[in-house]
């Protein structure tokens, strides 16, 4: 019986250091939570809309005409409602998940995104706890590898666009040569650090790029073929380039909480007629609109962006050139923050204190544009490019973190009546594992293929 009973005590005493252990190491990872803390300069409704508007308006609009052809005239505008949807819910999934884990953890800041991800696992199951340091790491690196694909397209888009319109005078110079043209003026912009000092560029953008889809829409709707000519709905095996593409024009959930956080009366971002919900409306609807009436009006013709598919010398078409250019470039701005929230704190704990912080930052966000311009200097081709950060990085940010975050999290509550919640985050996970895979595969295929042509192989 005494060895009996010390057994049980034995095993107790074990169970509660262990309980102890994992409670001193989520202890640990709360204490680290950098957050998003309280911005000195909030943002308003108006501001925190325009800024959501202007990270989904982007390429990747321009380039659904492109992903129509890869889906069909049929097939593309189901399967995008329904990636809108699930991306838009997916974002309220992460900003529920991130404020239910300030609460019970008893949080100063709200965490960011990959903190989200690591207190979720190092709550979670034991199975997950010893990987809660890793998935952080992971989310950050796809956070940064997707905003920064973003960046090298914009530079890409923007070179294009410049050499389209030099060429039209006879001022012809290599691709390469525009970049460095295109280097100035978005490293100028990368420079602003305040979210509240973008919102002007993030308006200007908006209205640029409005004036512009508009002339782009009044071309395409001139003279449109019959509706029998397209394709209705395209080879299995193209789907997935639709569906990287398709990710790629909704992803923007790495600036959802930053811009919520940043928000003067934030609980007005996730409500019914919140930010949210309003800005994933209009961005859906447009979204459509472009990819509908870009493949309806090009066909198989129908080029990575629709900006290349306008004649060159029409006046209208210098004028979206200008607009678009403008556009993108203060969207670069945009984008280029959150790698740069990312990486500022890591490079001041490991290289600080610095006697000029603010010049060290500034360093940083000239590094990070070397960067992008250098990457963008060896990706010539706009669409594949676009459609494989959309399959990797975007898939996994925005389709599969947040709903395992959400299992995680909620496992012990329960998901509510019939489990339609659990049921919707399976189903999104899979989605995301598709895509994934299919997307990543097929995409490399083509960008091997285009640069054996390029290369001269066959």
């Amino acid at each position: 019986m005494g060895d009996k009973s010390r057994k049980n005590s034995t095993s107790q005493d074990v169970e509660a250091n262990g309980t102890s252990e994992h409670q001193q190491k989520v202890d640990a990872v709360a204490k680290a939570v950098h957050g998003h803390p309280v911005s000195e300069h909030p943002t308003t409704y108006c501001e925190t809309l325009m800024h959501l508007l202007k990270g989904n308006i982007g390429c990747g609009m321009l380039a659904m005409g492109d992903a129509f052809r890869n889906g069909g005239l049929l097939m593309a505008p189901i399967l995008t409602v329904f990636i809108g949807t699930v991306c838009i819910y997916n974002n309220h999934i992460l900003l529920n998940v991130a404020h239910k884990l300030k609460s019970r953890l008893k949080l100063e800041h709200c965490p960011t995104f990959s903190e989200t991800v690591e207190l979720s696992f190092a709550t979670g199951p034991k199975s997950l706890q010893k990987h809660a340091d890793l998935f952080r790491t992971t989310v950050n690196v796809f956070v940064i590898i997707t905003q920064l694909g973003f960046c090298c397209v914009y530079i890409l888009f923007v070179s294009s666009s410049i050499k389209q319109f030099c060429d039209e005078y006879g001022t012809v110079f290599d691709i390469h040569i525009h970049m460095i043209f295109a280097l100035l003026p978005i490293m100028s912009c990368a420079m602003i650090r305040n979210l509240k000092f973008i919102a002007p560029l993030s308006t200007l953008a908006n209205i640029s790029m409005a004036i512009g889809l508009g002339i782009i829409l009044s071309y395409c709707i001139v003279d449109l073929p019959s509706l029998n000519t397209r394709t209705a709905v395209a080879h299995w095996s193209q789907i997935p380039l639709f569906f990287g593409t398709a990710i790629y024009a909704f992803e923007g959930i790495s600036l959802v909480l930053p811009l919520q956080l940043e928000m003067e009366k934030p609980n007005r971002f996730a409500s019914t007629m919140g930010v949210l919900n309003v800005g994933m409306t209009i961005v859906t609807f447009i979204i459509l609109t472009m990819g509908f009436v870009g493949f309806w009006r090009f066909g198989d013709d129908v080029k990575g962006s629709l900006t290349l598919n306008l004649p060159p010398t029409l006046i209208l078409s210098k004028i979206v050139v200008g607009l678009m250019v403008f556009a993108i470039i203060c969207t670069y701005t945009l984008q280029f923050y959150v790698p740069v929230a990312i990486l500022w704190p890591s490079v001041q704990e490991k290289y600080g204190p610095f006697q000029s912080p603010a010049l060290a930052e500034y360093l940083l966000r000239a590094v990070l544009v070397f960067a992008t311009f250098l990457a963008a200097e060896v990706i010539p081709h706009l669409a594949l490019f676009i459609s494989l950060v959309g399959a990797i990085a975007s898939t996994f940010l925005a389709l599969i973190f947040p709903p395992i975050c959400h299992m995680v999290v909620w496992k012990d509550e329960g998901f509510g009546a019939f489990n339609w919640k659990l049921h919707m985050d399976i189903l999104t996970i899979i989605l995301g594992l598709l895509g994934f895979v299919t997307g990543t595969y097929f995409s490399l295929h083509d960008i091997i293929v285009a640069f054996s042509k390029d290369f001269g192989f066959h």
